[in-house]
């Protein structure tokens, strides 16, 4: 900042203003100091400048840095640096260009390096105001970035809430659903447990009808008469007292807060009814009850050797009243038989590859249907031999089951019900499903199990849904079995596991994730101590025992 008073003047004690400013001397100078400045010899060069036209900082040095107290007399060509003459002959005694200064300095303003350092400057000015604007832009943006945060965070906390709302009708539809639906099974087993009494009571009416008002003749033929009856009526009374569940509902709340998905899921909780039916003549007899066990897991006890024959996909499997083995390969065409010591016997050629394959209780026939073909072969397991065939329309690739009444097949969106000589009685609907079902089950309390895409069915003899369960952790469910324990069991073949359901359908635990690979078909055998799995996409039969 260049001074304001006079300098020469104040050098004498005399205050006056400055007016004009002297670059060389860098001294601040009056009227009469500034005059006599111009005409003085060794300053009449000098360059002025008026105090107002001065910048408010003048970064102008004439000195040595090293030696302060002395100009700058020199510059090196060599070295391209300026020097004092204590510089000189200290550092550049030996540089052969040195020259003086005021020579160097000649015509400098309209030297490249002088017009470099000015456009340098220039650059660097624009460079600082476009970072200066860009500064206060960036202020202005950020402002308006946080209006607009603020209204996307109100927007984001109304879809939460609308999320959540969503959610929580969805919660409440999940839960009206099923209480919605084991209130009708609930009013469905009351209606039979209903029906059932009032069968009972007409039963028990007519019996004391004959003992009050009959002959002993008339008593006689009617408890003959009536055994079939009554037989029937314990026999459904059984069978619903084993598939009656006590259910209670839980809410579960959804373990994930990171990422809400769910708010929870409503579990449902079946507790077996705890006092077991026992039929008249078994307490009678006094024969102690045998509480049927349940199935917690299997243990794998080795693969069944095939001496040398080769299974290349085994999808049907059954066991016969006498414990044996029998399976079939839609591949190699065959049927395989083993003993119930699980060693393999023999083995006979079919003309079509087969699918499925089922024992008839009572007999000593199975029934099987092909992958190719629209009709079901009859097999005679005691002489290992094929028998008829029988035409059923559209039914390649079907799964088959059987009781000691009754062949059930499956085409194209339905059952059918054939009796046991193959001859047509009555077709069941299956609401939504239009393509053949390839693996179904006959459950002992009556209902038909079927596995369709990746979902397990449940329907009653009429085609009423029971249940319909589907779980991520069960893909492309096959085979399906029912225990003594009234539970049924499934074979997921990508998901490598068998799941152990309720007769209504809940999940009781998934069992088997070991020793298990691409599972085709499974079954137990008669006494449910062991299971035979058709492992590893069929090519291996796997024998298992049931642990209690």
């Amino acid at each position: 900042m260049a001074a304001k008073y006079c300098e020469p003047c104040t050098a004498r004690g005399i205050t006056t203003t400055a007016s004009q400013w002297c670059t060389e001397c860098e001294e601040a100078l009056c009227p009469d100091c500034t005059e006599a400045h111009r005409v003085l010899k060794m300053s009449r060069n000098h360059h002025l400048v008026e105090i107002g036209k001065l910048p408010d900082q003048i970064h102008l040095s004439y000195n040595c840095s090293k030696h302060q107290q002395l100009p700058f007399d020199y510059f090196c060509v060599d070295h391209d640096v300026i020097c004092c003459k204590e510089c000189w002959p200290k550092y550049h005694q030996t540089c052969k260009k040195v020259t003086s200064i005021d020579i160097a300095s000649n015509n400098s303003k309209q030297s490249q390096s002088f017009l470099d350092s000015e456009e340098q400057l220039r650059f660097i000015l624009e460079a600082l105001e476009k970072l200066s604007k860009n500064c206060k832009d960036n202020g202005s943006r950020i402002n308006q970035e946080e209006t607009k945060i603020l209204k996307q965070i109100k927007t984001m906390k109304e879809n939460v809430m609308k999320q959540l709302e969503a959610l929580e009708k969805s919660l409440l539809k999940q839960l009206t659903e099923k209480k919605d639906k084991y209130v009708i099974s609930l009013k469905q087993q009351e209606k039979r447990i209903g029906d059932l009494v009032k069968s009972t009571k007409a039963q028990k009416e007519s019996l004391e009808f004959i003992r009050d008002h009959g002959s002993d003749k008339q008593a006689f033929i009617s408890i003959h008469l009536s055994q079939p009856v009554l037989y029937e009526i314990e026999n459904k009374a059984k069978q619903l007292t084993e598939s009656f569940a006590d259910i209670s509902f839980t809410f579960v709340e959804s373990g994930s807060k990171e990422k809400l998905t769910d708010l929870g899921t409503i579990e449902i909780k079946e507790t077996p009814f705890s006092i077991p039916f026992v039929p008249y003549k078994q307490r009678q007899s006094q024969v102690p009850v045998v509480l049927k066990h349940q199935i917690t897991s299997f243990t794998r006890i080795y693969d069944i050797d095939m001496k040398g024959e080769i299974l290349s996909g085994v999808t049907g499997i059954t066991v016969s009243d006498n414990n044996t083995l029998i399976f079939c390969d839609v591949i190699t065409k065959k049927v395989y038989f083993c003993d119930e010591n699980d060693a393999y016997q023999s083995s006979i050629n079919c003309s079509c590859s087969p699918w499925d394959i089922t024992a008839i209780p009572g007999t000593t026939t199975a029934v099987m249907s092909s992958k190719d073909r629209p009709w079901i072969q009859f097999i005679d397991t005691s002489k290992r031999m094929l028998l008829k065939k029988i035409e059923v329309d559209q039914s390649e690739n079907c799964g088959i089951a059987a009781t000691k009444d009754h062949i059930i097949i499956a085409p194209k969106g339905k059952m059918q019900v054939l009796d046991v000589s193959g001859k047509f009685k009555s077709n069941i609907c299956l609401a939504g499903i239009d393509f053949a079902v390839s693996c179904i089950y006959l459950c002992s309390n009556g209902n038909i199990c079927f596995s369709f895409k990746d979902s397990v069915y449940c329907i009653t003899s009429d085609g009423t849904s029971v249940f319909t369960y589907a779980s991520p952790d069960l893909r492309d469910p096959r085979s399906l079995q029912m225990a003594d324990d009234s539970h049924i069991y499934v074979v997921g073949h990508y998901s490598h596991n068998i799941h152990k359901l309720t007769s209504t359908g809940t999940l009781v635990d998934i069992l088997l994730n070991d020793y298990i690979s691409k599972p085709l078909a499974f079954c137990f055998n008669h006494d449910f101590s062991k299971i035979y799995v058709a492992n590893k996409d069929g090519k291996v039969i796997s024998v298992f025992t049931t642990d209690q």
